[in-house]
């Protein structure tokens, strides 16, 4: 079982070494390219990358004219972050904070949230960070939530052992679904694979909602529901989606 804020040290060594090699620049400027287009950013707007990790997707969307306030509570992916903004000569306003005490009024015109970093927190926590989200939020404003955890998701696809190789990182992912709690329980093995013998163990606990649950949640905290889709493309969520995304609008 993971531990109650496994996130607070997960985000560092073998894990952060991995993750770094699973997505290349030109995949981070096609997403990104593809966040611009389905939150509708004009030039230059204001957008929150939270939790922005080592800052790919905030780079990206960077490097295409827009101002990016970058949060993140893991010092060494904010570290990441910035040495790559420096690199690539861009400016990133890099915040280190906890997701559930977005300190903004009123400021952006989009929040963006990729990966598996919704759920981590029990369901007070997961729905704080909502309400800051809209409180963050700009009238009219938008937040895109990607949610590969989503239960009717889940449903579709087996759950138990899989393995990813990233370069000579080799990622064991072992999980379980704890119905009575609906949170995904997960053990991460990785290996590095140039370094014979070596490995680390790191779980994880995420918290599975239903497509009706997440957006009750989201009209809780003040957001409406815009669309759902299953994938960056634009095209609905339907049951042969393999992804999932919420767009929601502040009123």
């Amino acid at each position: 079982m993971a531990a109650a804020e496994w996130w607070a040290t997960f985000f560092e060594g073998a894990a952060l070494a991995t993750w770094r090699l699973a997505h290349s620049r030109e995949e981070d400027r096609a997403e990104a390219r593809a966040i611009e287009g389905v939150l509708g950013l004009r030039p230059g707007a204001e957008v929150l990358d939270a939790p922005c990790g080592d800052g790919r997707l905030a780079l990206a969307l960077a490097a295409r004219g827009h101002h990016v306030v970058a949060l993140d509570a893991s010092a060494a992916c904010l570290a990441l972050a910035r040495a790559d903004a420096r690199r690539a000569q861009l400016e990133l306003e890099l915040v280190p904070g906890d997701l559930r005490a977005l300190p903004w009024q009123e400021r952006f015109d989009a929040v963006l949230c990729a990966g598996n970093s919704f759920g981590l927190f029990d369901d007070a926590g997961n729905a704080a960070f909502l309400q800051g989200v809209a409180r963050a939020l700009r009238p009219g404003g938008r937040l895109l939530l990607e949610y590969p955890l989503l239960a009717e998701l889940l449903d579709a696809r087996p759950i138990g052992r899989d393995w990813q190789l990233f370069g000579e990182r080799l990622l064991l992912t072992e999980a379980r679904l704890d119905s009575h709690a609906a949170r995904l329980e997960v053990l991460h093995t990785f290996v590095d694979l140039a370094r014979p013998g070596t490995r680390e163990e790191r779980a994880a606990s995420y918290r599975v909602h239903t497509l009706g649950e997440l957006e009750a949640l989201a009209r809780e905290s003040g957001l409406c529901v815009a669309a759902r889709l299953g994938s960056l493309a634009g095209e609905p969520f339907g049951a042969e989606s393999e992804a999932f995304y919420l767009l929601a609008q502040r009123a």
